[in-house]
């Protein structure tokens, strides 16, 4: 039988090393992580709803009716990429979405105003017809301004902006011509009888559909969202069936067992003793 080498003499004879296990994480500790978690998700969700505020009056409720959609977008799109939602994320979405909504409102008034010297030269047809080619436009403007800001509000930097437009933007103008702009021209054929206030309201249902079609990581797809969708629902309807069989089965049997133990401590208990009388006493003479 070979001798042994020098190496695997000192590798026999040298202690290995111990692997350290992880140490075990105490009720108590998983509880107050989970609580800051919690609060932190809550002060960002806080932090979020608040950028409107910013502004008063009109300019608040246009922020409002834009920033929510697309923060709520954000939130969508990582339930597309079967990720955990992001609260940091669709914060800055909350915070771009009120930069860019005054501007928003500015542009369906120069929208309305086309509308309008059109439809006086020529007719109502081709004042629409006006009306929706400048949308598409500003489609394409308001792409390019949210595009570029919530890139740097996101990384805190401009590397890579090329890269995303260049990549990124004409395709979300292309999805958002195909599956936004025919809805949304709703707005200025129609809405546009009932002042900017419906105008930006009806825009939140599509900032929250463009946010869906257009700028999307790669790997989100709708397929993701609704299976996302219905884990979620399957996990609320078990703790809403675990919540009603713990009340309505739960409490009655804690009652019972209440009553039970009542009723068994009288059957067991040991009844009192009456006192034996006196023995008689013969009479003094």
């Amino acid at each position: 039988m070979a001798e042994a080498t020098e190496l695997e003499k000192i590798a026999k004879n040298s202690p290995q090393e111990k692997k350290e296990e992880p140490k075990p994480v105490s009720t108590i500790d998983s509880v107050v992580d989970e609580t800051i978690n919690a609060a932190k998700h809550a002060g960002l969700f806080a932090a979020g709803l608040s950028f409107p505020f910013m502004f008063s009056g009109e300019n608040r409720t246009n922020a409002m009716i834009n920033a929510y959609p697309l923060a709520a977008g954000s939130s969508v799109e990582d339930m597309m990429l079967k990720k955990p939602i992001d609260p940091v994320k669709s914060m800055k979405e909350s915070f771009v979405g009120t930069i860019i909504a005054n501007p928003l409102a500015g542009l369906f008034r120069y929208i309305e105003l086309t509308r309008q010297y059109v439809t006086n030269y020529a007719g109502t047809i081709p004042g629409g017809a006006a009306a929706v080619g400048a949308l598409a436009a500003g489609q394409a403007a308001f792409i390019g301004a949210y595009m570029g800001l919530n890139h740097v509000v996101q990384n805190f930097s401009f590397r890579g902006l090329y890269e995303k437009f260049k990549n990124s933007y004409w395709q979300t103008v292309k999805n958002t011509w195909k599956y936004v702009l025919p809805l949304s021209a709703l707005n200025v054929l129609y809405l546009y009888k009932f002042g900017i206030a419906a105008q930006m309201a009806y825009s939140s249902a599509m900032s929250f559909l463009f946010r869906l079609v257009g700028p999307k990581q790669p790997g989100a797809n709708l397929s993701n969202l609704y299976s996302e969708l219905k884990g979620y629902a399957g996990a609320g309807l078990n703790a809403t069936g675990k919540f009603a069989k713990n009340i309505f089965y739960g409490l009655p049997n804690a009652v019972y067992s209440i009553g039970s133990s009542i009723r068994d401590y009288f059957k067991t208990s040991p009844k009192p003793v009456s006192p034996s009388p006196a023995p008689a006493t013969a009479p003094a003479h």
